[in-house]
């Protein structure tokens, strides 16, 4: 008995989905168990100094992703800039480190498959190291996992963005470009008295 065309479209769609998510679950293990074999596991690396959970790698890829994410960030003066990311790295930090542990285990994930090199050129499509990459090159990887069919991608790249973007958005200098005018000073003395 001949199969009818939706059941077979289906089951075609049920292959293609079931081989990425194996082709995913791939890329995963080689990410942690790559590095693990050639003694440098990123499983044992610990937080930057002064970081509660980002590890040097991690840093450099927010500082990678906020001036991408945060578009006035390339018309401020250097001195500037250079404090405003600082300042927000610290905040994406604080924020990741107040997270729930298994919130926290599948950030690690993700942030450490974008740290592996083949890897992070395979599924962000960025071959250079995070330190070199332009905004331009960060946009468009961001703008792929977002406009993704994988859920998995499209997630990913919106807590990459809501991390960047509110790590940044809460510092007092950004707030006057994002057109909060800052805490109205008679509540704030009520609540900070």
């Amino acid at each position: 008995m001949p199969i009818p065309a939706s059941q077979a479209v289906e089951d075609s769609t049920r292959r293609q989905f079931l081989k990425v998510g194996a082709g995913f679950s791939a890329a995963i293990a080689c990410s942690a168990l790559l590095p693990s074999l050639t003694g440098c596991s990123p499983a044992s690396a610990l937080p930057q100094a002064g970081m509660a959970f980002l590890r040097p790698d991690d840093v450099a890829l927010f500082r990678a992703l906020l001036p991408a994410v945060v578009s006035e960030l390339e018309s401020v003066d250097p001195a500037q800039r250079e404090k405003r990311l600082h300042a927000a790295v610290v905040n994406i930090d604080g924020t990741i480190a107040t997270m729930v542990q298994n919130g926290q285990k599948e950030l690690r994930k993700l942030l450490d498959l974008l740290s592996s090199t083949a890897l992070r050129w395979a599924v962000a499509g960025v071959s250079t190291s995070w330190e070199q990459a332009t905004p331009e090159q960060v946009r468009a990887f961001l703008t792929r996992w977002r406009t993704s069919r994988f859920a998995t991608l499209n997630a990913g790249g919106v807590v990459l963005v809501k991390l960047a973007s509110v790590g940044y958005f809460v510092l007092p200098d950004a707030w006057a470009s994002s057109g909060y005018p800052g805490p109205n000073p008679a509540v704030y003395r009520a609540i900070h008295s």
